[in-house]
């Protein structure tokens, strides 16, 4: 019988894990150097805190079951309830907090280009501040992880404000806030009639509809944000102070990152939660998916604990990275030690132990083959390691190693002090 892996989930190889490994790297290296501390959670959670946050649309996406005690449980879908469980649980930690976390997070959906059912997620968070500079570091965060990775001038980030959009909707007389968030959150995946029809279910009327279809028409440079929402409400100077902070935002963001940022009223994130700014990252050229998300949730505290914590934060999935990386030739190891493999052609291992227990000292790769094969067949399988070490009976009596360079097969025989020292 042959077994396969299950539908939405991915095998990596060696040659693979290393590149993700670099990659990983950089992601969080990038988030170290914000000041970003990690944590790890379980990858088995009570469904309870999913249904308290997100309803029953991301429920019925889990990988959830009842467990021998009778608990309804799940596979994570995502990290930040674990975050938040986690920031609630202890009162002695000093504000602001700055926490990342990297864990797989699974979700049954139907498996598509960038997306799986089973994905890593790097997901960094900002607790405890509710500025336009808090706003600008997080998106600051996540541009500057994409330009460590080679991807400036790939990518651009499309922003907007939950605040603002809620109060752009009151103004226009929709009622029904959260299905307008909803139906606007599909506007790129809609016909226009379709998106008519939608508000309209929501009773709506045609005037404001168009209104709303005009701010949501393209992606604006945030000079014209109050141009464009004097042309639409009816009342503007009500929210002229967070138009201001919006502004503000945008100003410290460019400290961050030369890659493109714009306004777009059709960037509302599904989620609920959300209070403040949104924000999204898509490739240029508009053939992927989404490649990272967040915004400012300044209300999910309260599901946790009685007190309301200012947090902002964002997360990155591997898959649409990974297919953006590929096609932009980035999807490289820049971070590989320096390789050592020995070959011996003598039943004696201990000087080629010693050798290779040297060269991790120097934390660098070492491998001894222990194979008893033939010096052709140790030197055909070294063909991916920077050097071979060969050690015969010469070597060992002189107290030498003979060393090749894999890339162009210059061959010497040095002593093995000067080898060492040259590490």
């Amino acid at each position: 019988m042959k077994i396969e892996k299950i539908k939405g989930f991915r095998d990596h190889y060696p040659e693979d894990m290393e590149i993700r490994n670099s990659i990983f790297n950089k992601i969080t290296d990038t988030a170290e150097n914000f000041g970003y501390k990690r944590i790890d959670f379980p990858s088995l959670e009570l469904l309870e805190m999913y249904r308290l946050k997100s309803g029953s649309e991301l429920v019925n996406q889990t990988f959830s079951f009842t467990d021998k005690g009778g608990r309804e449980v799940t596979l994570i879908p995502e990290a930040t309830p674990s975050t938040m469980r986690l920031l609630t649980s202890r009162k002695d930690l000093p504000r602001p907090v700055r926490w990342y976390s990297f864990p797989k997070v699974w979700r049954y959906e139907e498996p598509q280009e960038g997306r799986f059912r089973e994905h890593y997620q790097f997901n960094s968070d900002l607790f405890g501040i509710d500025s336009p500079e808090a706003d600008a570091e997080v998106i600051g965060m996540a541009s500057k992880i994409l330009d460590s990775l080679g991807l400036s001038g790939v990518y651009e980030i499309n922003i907007n404000d939950r605040y603002l959009m809620e109060y752009i909707l009151k103004d226009l007389n929709v009622n029904d806030i959260n299905s307008a968030f909803s139906i606007i959150d599909k506007y790129r995946k809609i016909d226009k009639n379709s998106f008519y029809k939608l508000f309209n279910e929501i009773n709506v009327d045609e005037k404001s509809i168009d209104k709303i279809m005009y701010l949501l028409s393209g992606k604006i440079n945030i000079k014209n944000l109050k141009r464009k929402l004097i042309k639409v409400l009816n009342n503007y100077n009500n929210i002229e102070d967070r138009v201001n902070r919006i502004s503000k935002t945008f100003e410290i963001i460019n400290y961050y990152t030369q890659s493109k940022i714009n306004y777009d009223f059709s960037v509302v994130r599904g989620l609920s939660y959300y209070t403040g700014i949104v924000f999204e990252a898509f490739d240029i050229q508009g053939e992927l998916r989404a490649i990272l998300g967040g915004g400012r949730y300044n209300n999910l505290s309260t599901l946790f604990s009685d007190e309301e914590i200012p947090a902002a934060g964002f997360a990155i999935g591997d898959a649409v990275i990974e297919i953006l990386l590929k096609r932009n030739n980035l999807w490289l190891n820049n971070n590989l030690k320096t390789s050592y493999y020995i070959c011996s052609t003598t039943d004696n291992y201990n000087y080629p132990i010693k050798i290779a227990n040297d060269i991790r000292n120097k934390d660098k790769i070492a491998l001894v083959d222990i194979t008893t094969r033939k010096l052709s067949a140790q030197i055909k399988n070294a063909s991916s390691y920077n050097y071979a070490i060969i050690i015969g009976d010469n070597e060992i009596k002189n107290n030498s190693i003979t060393i090749k360079n894999m890339s162009n097969g210059e061959q010497e025989t040095i002593k093995y002090i000067q080898f060492i020292d040259s590490l």
